[in-house]
């Protein structure tokens, strides 16, 4: 090779390396948005497409902790009280009912939450001890997979909360614990990971410390991203860490910080009631530990972002604490919208009566809305209400109703 040649290859090469590393160490992008959206706030008509549950309805749930979709429009939603899917077609027909509740292949016992795989497993993650429990698209036992962080977490008890599926990869939350004596080494941990749930990437860990012969239920320290996360359709993740701020976290599939989306935002201090529920909570918590609280400390406003939802366009959907109690007549919650280049775009303040603060909203890929009546309460009620069961509330049938959303 010529020596002029042999130059040239390695200087290209020299440049080649420099932008992989300046790839690498390149400060992600900051968008930074104030208070009011580029185009207002729009009401949005929740026109009903169909409904189950209920009182009249022939399939009866008890909680319903996750509600999915796979690339057909078809819904999953998992009962984590009976241990099962419900299928519907997008049209609201019931299609089966799969899985149950147990310790042997394809059953799991009180499960948090469940996804879609890309080739139509349906993935159950039981909470503890915590796996993830795979059916086949008609219902029959794929196997298991057990979380693990890699070297030097054997030994560790886990624990999974939620998860959602990108191809065949899972991105799964919950908490890795540890126990000497009386105290809990606990870390809060959001993890790409394979279709073993073998961890590929941490994307964000907490660790909090419990002592349970003096436990104390911290909201603020037991915080963490359980509903404040999303993926999209490219496979970045969505999250807000800061429970006090508003700032979502763009990740690329390799974990890299990539964006991060902020808006100008005040939380409003909560008042009586909304203390006592997010006390109902927290007790509702502790009554799954092993030794009753010794003290609860509730924080004086909600969490700014209770839930980040991604759409097909990319658009960022998210709900806040203003936006679930201040809301225009005849509307019963406020959701921000962001474009998919993080500019706060719009409001859309969802027509009707339903209750902000005790049903569960989920913003579908294809911009349906299902909203479950009751959810809360359900919970709650599952839970027994914390440590005295008599407080638990009287929980009518859940209801589950899928609408459309059409903008005006």
């Amino acid at each position: 090779m010529h020596s002029h040649s042999f130059t040239r290859l390695l200087t290209a090469s020299f440049f080649l390396i420099l932008l992989f590393f300046a790839a690498a160490w390149a400060e992600p992008t900051v968008v930074d948005n104030g208070n009011q959206p580029a185009n207002g706030l729009v009401r949005g008509e929740l026109r009903e497409l169909w409904r189950a549950g209920g009182e009249d309805d022939d399939v009866f749930f008890g909680t319903l902790g996750g509600v999915r979709t796979d690339p057909e429009g078809r819904l999953y939603l998992l009962d984590g009280q009976l241990s099962q899917v419900h299928i519907y077609t997008p049209d609201g027909e019931h299609l089966a009912t799969v899985g149950r509740e147990g310790d042997g292949p394809g059953e799991a016992r009180n499960p948090a939450d469940m996804f879609v795989a890309a080739d139509g497993t349906i993935n159950i993650l039981q909470s503890f001890p915590g796996k993830v429990v795979k059916l086949t698209p008609e219902g029959l036992p794929a196997g298991e997979a057990t979380f693990s962080a890699g070297a030097g977490s054997e030994g560790q008890f886990g624990v999974l909360i939620a998860g959602r599926g990108h191809g065949q990869d899972m991105i799964l939350a919950g908490i890795r614990m540890t126990f000497g004596g009386a105290i809990s080494t606990q870390t809060y941990f959001l993890a790409r990971c394979d279709e073993q749930a073998q961890q590929k990437v941490a994307l964000l860990e907490k660790e909090h410390t419990i002592n349970y012969a003096e436990l104390v239920m911290d909201e603020a320290a037991m915080d963490f991203i359980w509903g404040r996360m999303a993926v999209g359709q490219d496979g970045r993740v969505y999250v807000a860490p800061e429970r006090d701020a508003y700032a979502i976290n763009v990740l690329g599939v390799d974990g890299t910080l990539q964006k991060v989306i902020k808006r100008e935002f005040k939380s409003m201090p909560r008042n009586e009631k909304q203390r006592q529920l997010a006390t109902q909570i927290i007790e509702a918590v502790a009554a799954n530990y092993p030794t009753p609280a010794r003290q609860i400390t509730i924080e004086d406003t909600d969490p700014v972002l209770s839930s980040i939802q991604v759409t097909e366009d990319g658009r960022i959907w998210t709900q806040t604490s203003t936006g679930n109690h201040q809301t225009p007549e005849g509307t019963w919650m406020v959701l921000d919208v962001f474009d998919d280049n993080g500019t706060f775009e719009k409001q859309v303040a969802l027509e009707g009566d339903h209750k902000a603060d005790r049903d569960a909203v989920i913003l579908l890929p294809n911009g349906r809305i299902v909203v479950i009546v009751g959810a809360l309460d359900a919970w709650l009620n599952q839970q027994g209400a914390g440590a005295n069961a008599e407080e638990a509330p009287e929980a009518e049938p859940l209801e589950v109703i899928c609408y459309e959303l059409n903008e005006k």
